[in-house]
């Protein structure tokens, strides 16, 4: 499943009082056998630049989404990964997928966060259920 034929629909909530936005595959909401992507993964940036909220300034937006377009590209073209979507939240945007390939995905994102010049760092948990991201698809 092509995150480039999805549908996404976006949320807004608080989290510390502050506003946050999520991004969120729908198409996933109904996926059969979630079990196959036993594997959670969770990859935090932190924008160089952002705004009274902690969100990325425009220009600074729009490079948090080219890496994330490139890490999406790389996952689900080479491993069986599925990209859920991401959030923004107070200095912090975090992307997030789920995944059968736990040490190629690891392997990936170890050298190519290296690349981005931004603080970053990722967690990959079993998470069969996919409880980690079970509140946005009650929400939809």
């Amino acid at each position: 499943m092509k995150s480039s034929n999805a549908t996404y629909s976006g949320f807004e909530f608080e989290v510390d009082g502050y506003p946050a936005l999520a991004i969120i595959n729908s198409d996933l909401k109904n996926l059969e056998n979630k079990s196959q992507y036993p594997y959670s993964v969770f990859i935090e940036l932190v924008p160089d630049s952002f705004n009274e909220n902690g969100h990325p300034e425009d220009e600074e937006y729009d490079y948090l989404n080219d890496v994330e377009k490139k890490i999406i590209e790389y996952l689900e073209g080479q491993t069986q990964t599925v990209h859920v979507g991401h959030t923004t939240l107070y200095r912090t945007r975090e992307i997030i997928f789920y995944t059968k390939d736990r040490e190629a995905v690891s392997n990936f994102l170890e050298s190519f966060l290296e690349t981005i010049e931004r603080e970053s760092s990722f967690d990959i948990e079993e998470d069969s259920s996919w409880e980690n991201v079970s509140a946005f698809y009650e929400l939809l």
